[in-house]
């Protein structure tokens, strides 16, 4: 993204939060193609919600085709259940790459055998993640399944095997959610993906509920409290040193916020939510922020569900809530002041041989802006 686009994409992001209008589009966009999936892990539950529901295949490309027109920088997630288990789901890639659209699967890797990694890797998927919850198969397997740790490994293998063989592919990345069953063991996944020639690593605490994220509350299973929380700063201590020296882990905050968050010390003043960032649609084609659903796609366009009158409700309860779920898809901090949107402008701009034409557009958006502001007031 060039340093005008991340201007306008950030004072965007901004003005929507102060106004609650979606001047920006999502920036993540989660479709859960069906629950269904070879799993039943503990901390996540989805199978026993909407069961009978699956997104027909005609409807997630008439998404695919509405994001494709934004011409906006959107990542699409598709998730589930178990994403691999839709029979139609390399077909739904196709035609999300086709559009030149920005697509990751998230998959337990139950099934990704050699066949299956071979297809992935030559799919046009941009990131395929796996999620490992644990050093120890022990551990991942009390969480998921008796043999699911196994699976998860020979799959990442798999798929460095696949992406080597064919000299190019999407990122390899796993997923690792934080609780206090691996909170011994975090640090030690580290070495585990890199012998697996994994090229992202990317941490997020547990939530409560799959469809309440400010439903937070340290007497929830999987929760981090008492000695842990000293054991989880360790581990963070740790993290972030090997981050700093070989890179390889993602962080999209900082991740002494995972502290507070199990502390439940998180205040707004740490973590600050943007409702305009995220989206997840559901098997039933409901539009949900916060488990708060304002459309259905089967029958709306996804503009149409976001400017219903449900969706302005949903985004200012977020807007309001105490609660912080510290998930990296909800926040966009670079556009929480109007001071550290243009100061990024101004460093950003560096070079620019067209400088005092980008500075020019600048101050015309910023403009149409004031304008809005007065007409709103």
């Amino acid at each position: 993204m060039n340093y005008f686009r991340e201007f306008e994409t950030n004072l965007a992001y901004h003005f929507s939060e102060t106004l609650n209008y979606p001047f920006a589009k999502p920036h993540w966009i989660y479709i859960s193609l069906s629950h269904k999936c070879t799993y039943n892990c503990q901390m996540c539950g989805v199978v026993k919600i909407l069961k009978n529901h699956e997104l027909p295949t005609e409807v997630v490309k008439k998404a695919f085709n509405e994001i494709a027109g934004w011409k906006s920088d959107c990542v699409i997630t598709l998730t589930g259940g178990e994403p691999f288990l839709r029979k139609d789901i390399f077909e739904l890639i196709k035609y999300a790459a086709q559009r030149k659209l920005v697509v990751e699967v998230v998959s337990n890797g139950s099934l990704i055998n050699e066949g299956l990694a071979d297809k992935i890797i030559a799919s046009g998927l941009n990131n395929i993640a796996v999620s490992l919850d644990g050093a120890k198969a022990s551990t991942h397997d009390y969480i998921r399944e008796k043999g699911s740790f196994n699976k998860a490994i020979k799959a990442l293998d798999n798929l460095a095997k696949a992406k080597k063989q064919r000299k190019k592919g999407p990122q390899i990345s796993v997923w690792t959610t934080i609780m206090k069953e691996n909170v011994n063991e975090l640090f030690d996944i580290i070495s585990i993906v890199e012998n697996l020639s994994v090229e992202c690593l990317v941490y997020h605490p547990v939530i409560v509920a799959q469809d309440d994220m400010q439903n937070t509350s340290d007497q929830a299973p999987f929760w981090i409290r008492g000695d842990n929380v000293v054991v989880l700063k360790e581990q963070i201590d740790k993290i972030v040193e090997y981050k700093n020296s070989h890179g390889l882990i993602a962080f999209l905050h900082d991740p002494c916020l995972w502290v507070e968050h199990f502390n439940d010390n998180l205040t707004k003043k740490d973590w600050k939510c943007n409702p305009f960032v995220f989206i997840n649609i559901g098997p039933d084609g409901e539009m949900r922020s916060c488990g708060v659903s304002f459309g259905n796609i089967k029958n709306m366009s996804l503009e149409e569900c976001l400017n219903t009158k449900e969706a302005f409700q949903a985004r200012n309860l977020m807007k309001n809530c105490q609660k912080p779920c510290l998930q990296t898809c909800w926040a966009h901090p670079e556009s929480d002041s109007l001071k550290s949107i243009a100061d990024t402008f101004i460093s950003g701009s560096g070079n620019d041989r067209n400088k005092a034409g980008s500075f020019k557009k600048a101050s015309n958006l910023l403009s149409s802006y004031q304008k809005i502001l007065e007409d709103y007031a």
